[in-house]
């Protein structure tokens, strides 16, 4: 690894200029110095454009006609000549020392990536509880953490940036979870290093493409199943972690489904979790769910 690695910084923006401004803002104070930021725009008629001229022109600014956050990402790893990528959303934003962080945790190897973890923020910017998924994130081969949780974001994850395009970047027919798709993935070749304390603030505000709904669930579900479906050899290394892992998401979705009065879907999750991890703790709720439906 070169002592200093340039590293692109890719943005996707789609009409949310005042949080792009911040998230830029943030980008430009970074204790690392060899970066170079590209902002992918995604379709926005809000004035990003504009702003984009006015007051960031020293950073290299893109428009696509709008294909979608994935796409806008794909875009930015294109476009940027970094040894490394790590991505940003436009409303999330970066510890000052984030991109040193990174860098620092990489091995010396060619096709190490790092990640951080993050501090959630409300839609004003104020710090908001945040509930670590792990007590100690896990560094070199983590395929097993990684179906457990989602450990690995899009936004604070250093990736070397070849090995990104390479491997296809994230898949642009997931509107959501298409970073989770791309780590599980990449996880069975690379390993991942982890910096153990926050190098992003997460916002959660009520545009925000993370929250839960259960069509958005359903997609994540299928993120994982459809990776243990194409490496069924998986299932002798991690089938525990792989059945608790999927009875959990027809747990979540059943919640969902009720939340969303979808009776009949809820019920259908509520006997597959019973299914799949048999307890009294589920019976119930697939009593609940009947009651309801």
């Amino acid at each position: 690894m070169k002592e200093f690695p340039l590293v692109t910084i890719g943005v996707s923006a789609f009409n949310r200029k005042e949080l792009l401004r911040s998230c830029l803002e943030s980008l430009l104070k970074q204790s690392y110095k060899n970066i170079e930021i590209i902002v992918v725009d995604d379709g926005s008629s809000d004035g990003t454009a504009e702003m984009m001229s006015a007051e960031f022109p020293q950073i290299k600014y893109i428009y696509q006609e709008n294909s979608g956050d994935a796409a806008a990402k794909n875009h930015a790893a294109r476009a940027g000549k970094g040894d490394y990528i790590v991505f940003n959303d436009s409303d999330d934003l970066f510890f000052p020392d984030a991109v040193e962080k990174l860098v620092n945790a990489l091995p010396d190897k060619p096709d190490a990536c790092s990640y951080g973890t993050y501090q959630t923020i409300d839609a004003e910017g104020n710090d908001v509880p945040t509930k670590g998924k792990v007590d100690v994130y896990p560094s070199g081969k983590i395929t097993g953490e990684l179906i457990r949780h989602i450990l690995v974001n899009n936004c604070g994850t250093l990736i070397p940036r070849q090995l990104f395009l390479d491997k296809g970047g994230f898949n642009t027919a997931l509107k959501v979870s298409y970073d989770y798709d791309f780590f599980l993935r990449l996880s069975l070749e690379s390993e991942f290093y982890a910096v153990q304390k926050p190098v992003f603030k997460r916002r959660r505000h009520d545009s925000n493409m993370s929250s839960a709904s259960y069509e958005k669930l359903s997609v994540t579900a299928s993120v994982v199943t459809n990776f243990v479906n194409d490496y069924p050899e998986l299932n002798s290394v991690f089938g525990d972690i792989i059945v608790d892992r999927v009875a959990d998401f027809h747990n979540k979705l059943r919640r969902a489904a009720l939340a969303e009065g979808l009776g009949e879907k809820a019920v259908y999750h509520a006997q597959e979790a019973q299914r799949l991890a048999p307890s009294v703790k589920n019976a119930l709720r697939l009593a609940e769910a009947k009651l309801k439906k």
